[in-house]
């Protein structure tokens, strides 16, 4: 692992992506999400999550592309 003291939790929901995140970043130094989703879904909704959590995250928010 190139960084041993970096935390990472991995959770299976079936809540939307934003309603997860946004709680579960309360616990959280840092949350990163990416720029947007995939398929049709995902260009209608082009960068909810993102925003989202950009805007409403209670921690630190790094959005990558």
């Amino acid at each position: 692992m190139d960084y041993p003291d970096v935390e990472v939790r991995e959770e299976i929901t079936t809540r939307q992506p934003a309603e997860a995140l946004l709680p579960a970043a309360e616990e959280a130094d840092m949350v990163a999400v990416g720029t947007r989703g995939r398929g049709l879904v995902g260009a209608t909704l082009l960068g909810s999550v993102s925003h989202a959590v950009a805007h409403y995250a209670p921690c630190p928010a790094v959005v990558v592309s």
